[in-house]
């Protein structure tokens, strides 16, 4: 969601004419959306396939292209951090002289009551509470503040001092000039600014190329997301050159050229003590003046003179991929992303999510704890029963579906916007805990339907003494890890018609509580803004809806 405010208009308009950028104000206008904040509209029907926005690479901001891009770069600073460091110098530092300025003022950090946008994390004791047990907190504990933001943060305090010494570059004020006479204070006042500015820059950045990275594009993070349906696919070329961001031959890749070559025949030719060349000024000149002729020519061919637009390989666009209406919403999308995630990163939730699930791990683990008959079972899931069952299942799937690879689920036959998000926190923590692991993968779907893993350990759970052991032609006492499985009757483990499973999970559900937050309440909690309230609440009620529509099928 956009926190440009509508004052704001003019000027991005402004800058991207300024920039010769193409945006069409007879087909589409930039205007409040119901979803709040600004959105675009179309004021004439757009068929398919039209480009809304072309904007050379040139007017969006990027690290690699900021006023302090050699610095960031000596340091071996890059992704996010850089463009978090390259935005505060750019809006403090060089402010009306820097070229972004007019662009990168409209891009607030606070809402439209002055408070700081910050991601649950770092929200205070209260506003946590509004989330407390979700799989916001359960599944992907994202109310824990990262250690990796911290760190960022003091890195940039560190380089605003070496750069201060050396180069007598100003300090950023009120973003990394702590005061060493009040550093607890200070550090901790400037940590929320800064943080605010990285939520903030990760909510509107576009993955462009090997050369930009993340930036930001003006207008194009204006459009509002959608769900199920968006309009629009962002367009840029990635294959540049990741020193210069050249799309095609440039000085980098002719001097790397030459080396190979150079190198090719120094291994062919033994006998001869040839040096290794060496990549310097006047060899890169050389080689690149050679192409000076042939590469003018090549962008006086390309030039659209109508768009002012030079070529097409150095832009970006978003282009339609729907036909849209007059008057309507054109959406672009984040991806196929939770309430969870989509508040984690981008500081939104959208009621009526089909990527939201109620995760069940802890509640699970709460019976298993009190119940000793079960810990032999859970021990040989959690060791071996997830696994076999896991890859039985997408066995059975891919036969089902005539091995259709794209239809296939991941892992544990969830969907795909669950198995992709479980799937990359997975990645990140892989080998890290195995109890964890076949713990994520117990929650319900949108419709209310059980996980795959979540009947199959009910199922499991629920076996009589004589059903437990028919499940193995062989079982190993005390170790039964080693225990060979009967795999005729991992089917039973699927069963989605069992009482006795639906009779535990029916407990399970009942004992599960989750925050209430009423829908006609309004926050009156001290340190609960509107923002945080509103997007807990539609997060909060999707769970519960979830729910709901579990107990239904269960009954």
């Amino acid at each position: 969601m956009s926190v440009t405010s509508k004052d704001d208009i003019s000027h991005i308009l402004r800058f991207v004419t300024d920039c010769h950028g193409k945006f069409d104000l007879s087909k589409c206008v930039i205007r409040e959306s119901a979803l709040g904040g600004l959105g675009v509209f179309a004021k004439t029907d757009i068929a398919k396939g039209q480009s809304v926005l072309t904007l050379n690479k040139s007017s969006i901001f990027s690290a690699s292209n900021s006023s302090i891009a050699n610095l960031l770069y000596d340091n071996s600073i890059d992704g996010m951090l850089a463009l978090n460091i390259a935005f505060i110098y750019e809006t403090t530092v060089f402010k009306n002289t820097s070229h972004w300025y007019p662009f990168l003022r409209t891009i607030r950090i606070r809402d439209e009551q002055g408070n700081l946008n910050l991601p649950p994390s770092f929200w205070n004791k209260n506003g946590k509470e509004l989330l407390k047990g979700t799989s916001f907190d359960t599944l992907f504990d994202a109310l824990t503040p990262e250690e990796e933001i911290v760190e960022g943060f003091e890195i940039a305090i560190n380089l605003a001092r070496k750069w201060n010494e050396e180069f007598q570059l100003e300090i950023p004020n009120g973003f990394l000039d702590v005061k060493e006479n009040n550093h607890g204070k200070d550090f901790n006042l400037k940590l929320e600014r800064f943080i605010s500015v990285a939520y903030t820059l990760s909510s509107r950045g576009f993955e462009i190329d090997a050369y930009h990275e993340t930036a930001l594009v003006p207008i194009a993070d204006l459009f509002n997301h959608h769900v199920a349906h968006p309009d629009l696919k962002f367009v840029s070329l990635y294959d540049v050159c990741d020193k210069c961001g050249e799309s095609g031959m440039c000085k980098h890749l002719i001097a790397e050229e030459y080396l190979e070559v150079q190198e090719q025949e120094r291994d062919t030719s033994r006998a001869e003590k040839m040096e290794t060349p060496t990549i310097n000024e006047d060899l890169i000149n050389s080689l690149e003046n050679g192409l000076q002729e042939e590469r003018s020519k090549s962008i006086t061919d390309i030039e659209d003179e109508d768009s002012g637009i030079e070529n097409a390989d150095e832009c970006v666009d978003l282009v339609l991929k729907n036909d849209v209406t007059q008057h309507q919403e054109i959406f672009n999308s984040y991806g196929e992303l939770s309430n969870v995630f989509l508040l984690a990163r981008y500081g939104f939730t959208v009621p009526g999510n089909t990527y939201d699930i109620v995760h069940l791990g802890p509640d699970f683990m709460n019976i298993l704890k009190k119940e000793e008959k079960y810990q032999e079972k859970v021990k040989w899931w959690g060791q071996v029963g997830h696994g076999l069952f896991s890859a039985w299942y997408v066995q059975m799937r891919q036969e089902d579906e005539g091995e259709d690879k794209d239809s296939v689920p991941q892992s544990d036959g969830f969907s795909e916007d669950a198995g992709s998000e479980l799937e990359e926190e997975s990645e990140e923590e892989e080998g890290e805990n195995d109890l964890n692991s076949w713990l994520s993968q117990l929650y319900i779907d949108y419709n209310g339907e059980p996980s795959p893993s979540t009947w199959a350990l009910a199922n499991l759970l629920t076996l009589t003494a004589s059903q437990w052991k028919s499940l193995f032609s062989k079982k190993v006492t005390p170790h039964i890890s080693d225990s060979i499985i009967n795999e005729e009757k991992l089917p039973f483990l699927a069963k989605k018609d069992n009482p006795h499973s639906k009779k535990l999970l029916s407990k399970l559900l009942k004992d599960k509580k989750l925050p209430c937050i009423k829908r006609d309440n309004t926050p009156q909690v001290t340190g609960i803004t509107d923002n945080m309230f509103h997007s807990a609440q539609i997060l909060v009620q999707s769970e519960h809806d979830i729910l709901t529509k579990c107990r239904k099928t269960l009954s």
